[in-house]
């Protein structure tokens, strides 16, 4: 039986909660709800997941080019802009997209993998769609590791800083450095910032 599920994160959500209040945020959360129910045909089945998250289970001779309609579809309807006590306010989702497959036993399993899709879009820009592959499961699982490791990692000594000299050409002397953090971690060798900052920068180890 073909399905699909969506699973769908508002991009900017806790900006507008932020700046104009918990209910404006609530205001907006029900306009986006009514439109992503505009983007849907009578057998699809739409819930609000918590937060500013929504799931849609798209049922009946679902393909991925019907799929990928309706995507279209609702990215185009929530970044028209919304108003909200005299605000015009823009905002943008990220989809992640699991089109039924063999291999799943529980409902976790699925909302799990369309989460994994979700986040993928989220980090490749935001206010796009992806549609779940089993690599993403890897990677995610990749990034948890290296998250869990890098807790560990300063108490292990594993980061360390090497200084770059900054020499002028007119002089030929040195007028300063670049401090540039390393991380000897036990199985991958030398990680350079690019493998691990971002990954710390989003779980706070920054």
């Amino acid at each position: 039986h073909a399905f699909a599920v969506l699973f769908i994160d508002l991009d900017q959500f806790k900006v507008v909660n932020d700046s104009l209040g918990h209910l404006a945020g609530d205001q907006l959360l029900i306009l986006v709800a009514q439109r992503l129910k505009e983007c849907l045909r009578s057998s699809d089945t739409i819930a609000r997941f918590g937060g500013d998250e929504f799931e849609i289970l798209l049922d009946v001779t679902v393909t991925e080019k019907t799929v990928l309609t309706v995507t279209n579809k609702i990215q185009e309807a929530i970044q028209s802009p919304f108003r909200i006590e005299g605000h015009e306010i823009y905002i943008s989702a990220s989809i992640g997209v699991l089109l039924s497959l063999d291999g799943y036993d529980h409902a976790e399993d699925i909302l799990r993998d369309a989460d994994i899709a979700m986040y993928q879009a989220k980090a490749l820009g935001r206010g796009r769609s992806e549609i779940f592959d089993i690599n993403m499961r890897t990677q995610a699982f990749f990034h948890m590791q290296l998250e869990n490791e890098l807790r560990t990692a300063l108490e292990k000594r594993e980061l360390q800083l090497y200084y770059q000299p900054i020499l002028s050409l007119e002089s030929n002397r040195l007028v300063g450095f670049e401090a540039l953090l390393r991380w000897h971690h036990p199985q991958r060798g030398l990680l350079l910032p690019e493998d691990f900052l971002s990954i710390a920068e989003e779980s706070g180890l920054i």
